[in-house]
């Protein structure tokens, strides 16, 4: 080692064995206060959500989904910024270089570097592209802890003693992941999680019983790269022993440690345990004993999922939905079987059909919670009666299934789908619950919608109609600049039917540049019923607002604007006006282009 190479206090340098007295690693644990920690490999792959975004674009590209996206100019490819939560969340070196922040909003990012290609993070996506790391990195040691997408633990002590070292583990991990996936991996090795990650960060590998010392020169700001995960306190899980009803945000904890005069981790881990507990609650006392070299649990052992299959050849061929409805029951049974025996549930499953002519057919359903084998049965005779009917109606004579075949896409334990011992639905609840099911069998999934929240501007953007037990979409979480403050209308009409606005004069009333009235509202017209472009004119006949007359407008609020995508050609301009107009009733009028609509209505 040169005299100028400078080393963290306890971390190994290049090359040095990692031998520690196991009796001064236990005199450690029992002085320091802190229970022994696992000794765990923290595998991470650098800016994972960017290297994600431009694999899902290159994949979109070469599909010819992609139309160029993602090209700046012929042999250049564009810089890539990864938005998260209306915030740069990542961005690659080529934007960074023009003054592309992280922390920055879109329109200033995209105003910095106006070339690049903005992206949404997928986690959806980031989480199955990872499944090629966990994979690459369970050919060197079994079970792995998917932390989250880029990031994984392990346990270190028995792989390290098989590979002849901790060192020797690490190289073999970073050789697997980019021998099997092509992408760069970096691993750290401590004790506890915590301590693992930060040491990732340069390839560390910290002694035994010395976490806390390399820990504490951190600044508090690090306890950003804490291991959260179920059953840690943040604010999308939360504490697993904490109140459902609160969530920690580690931002909010390391600004009120700062204003407290806590600097690093050091300090923080100077205070007592009990102290800490009692003044933040569990979740800080989690974080603590993190920033003491020690860790909540164990971490949970993950092994990719072995491919399970039922698959039935079919002679005669498949041509009726009944013939469907027949092979499909014992096949459900059969996948049944196969899942409790492992204890697992699905909730997530492909049927695949192999026609006469060799044609190759594929559907993934999704489903909230279990799927039953009756589940499963209504799934095949609905896919396979889309089939067959699609077959018959472009005329073709290969239509005819010779195989069908059933795989778990998604898996989970079966503890995790067992229904509540209280709360659970009563007798009412289930008989409606078996007439769905019912009317479902009969008429297909799309014969029971029900309504879903999940975000947006426009009214009818905020909630979805979704099948019966299907699984429910993502929720886009806001802000939603525009959208309407609670209470919403307890009408949102599909198609919003035209009525004119016209101030005491006759004038139309229309919203300004400067987002102002043209003049105060003072009548409102409704078209007759069955007119030109009075589509959607009966729903408001049914809520008690006449068609084919003008209403006197009692009241009126503030335009509200809406200007989505301003910076795009395909951007929209609206704007929003709640009127109360006789005989007492309040609508939701929206203004496009100089039009009226109405967007809803409250009762």
């Amino acid at each position: 080692m040169s005299g100028s190479e400078l080393l963290l206090p306890g971390v190994l340098p290049a090359g040095e064995e990692d031998q520690v007295d196991e009796e001064e690693h236990r005199d450690e644990a029992e002085h320091g206060g802190t229970p022994p920690a696992t000794r765990i490999a923290a595998v991470v792959v650098p800016a994972w959500p960017l290297l994600a975004a431009r694999e899902k674009l290159a994949r979109e590209k070469a599909a010819g989904a992609g139309s160029g996206a993602g090209v700046a100019e012929e042999g250049a490819p564009a810089p890539v910024v990864v938005m998260d939560r209306h915030r740069v969340s990542h961005a690659d070196a080529a934007a960074l270089e023009v003054g592309v922040g992280i922390g920055m909003r879109r329109r200033a990012a995209q105003a910095a570097c106006p070339e690049a290609v903005v992206v949404e993070a997928d986690v959806e996506h980031e989480s199955a592209l990872f499944e090629l790391v966990a994979a690459a990195v369970d050919t060197v040691a079994a079970g792995v802890d998917v932390l989250r997408p880029g990031v994984l633990l392990m346990s270190a002590r028995g792989p390290a003693r098989h590979r002849g070292g901790e060192e020797a583990l690490a190289e073999a991990i970073v050789d697997a992941v980019a021998e099997l996936t092509g992408w760069d991996a970096v691993v750290g090795i401590a004790d506890g999680p915590f301590a693992a990650l930060l040491a990732a960060r340069s390839g560390r590998i910290v002694r035994p019983g010395r976490s806390r010392d390399y820990l504490g020169p951190h600044a508090i700001a690090a306890l950003r790269d804490a291991p959260v995960g179920p059953g840690w306190g943040h604010r999308d899980q939360p504490a697993a022993d904490a109140d459902r009803t609160r969530r920690v945000d580690l931002a909010e904890v390391i600004d009120l440690l700062e204003r407290l005069g806590i600097r690093t981790l050091g300090d923080f881990a100077d205070l007592p345990a009990t102290s800490v507990a009692a003044r933040f609650g569990p979740d800080v006392a989690q974080l603590h004993l993190l920033a003491r070299g020690g860790e909540p649990t164990p971490p949970q052992a993950h092994h990719p999922t072995q491919p399970l299959e039922v698959a039935r050849s079919l002679d005669p061929p498949l041509v009726r939905v009944d013939q469907a409805a027949f092979a499909a029951r014992p096949m459900a049974e059969e996948l049944h079987g196969m899942l409790v025996a492992r204890g697992l549930i699905c909730t997530r499953l492909r049927i695949l059909a192999l026609t006469a002519s060799g044609e190759e057919m594929e559907r993934t359903w999704r489903h909230d919670g279990a799927l039953s084998p009756a589940d499963v049965v209504d799934r095949i005779r609905w896919q396979c009666d889309g089939w067959i009917t699609r077959a018959r109606l472009r005329g073709e004579q290969t239509g005819q299934i010779t195989r069908l075949a059933l795989q778990p896409v998604q898996l989970l334990p079966a503890g995790e789908g067992a229904p509540a011992l209280w709360g659970s639905a009563g007798e009412a609840a289930q008989r409606a619950g078996r007439a769905f099911a019912r009317a479902q069998g009969l008429a297909g999934e799309e014969a029971v919608l029900v309504p879903v929240e999940v975000g947006g501007r426009l009214l009818a953007e905020q909630v979805a109609l979704v099948p019966w037990r299907s699984e429910r979409p993502t929720a886009r979480p806001g802000p939603w600049p525009g959208s309407m403050p609670r209470p919403l209308p307890s009408v949102v009409l599909r198609t919003p039917p035209f009525v004119v606005l016209r101030d005491a004069e006759g004038a139309e009333v229309v919203v300004t540049a400067r987002a102002l009235l043209s003049a105060p509202p003072a009548v409102l017209e409704v078209p007759r019923a069955g007119s030109t472009g009075a589509e959607g004119i009966e729903a408001l006949v049914s809520h008690g607002v006449a068609a084919g007359r003008a209403h006197r407008v009692l009241a009126h609020g503030a335009p509200t604007v809406l200007d989505e995508r301003w910076w795009r050609p395909d951007g929209r301009r609206a704007a929003r006006l709640a009127v109360v107009i006789e005989p007492g009733r309040a609508l939701v009028l929206l203004s496009r282009e100089g039009a009226w609509s109405v967007e809803g209505i409250h009762d």
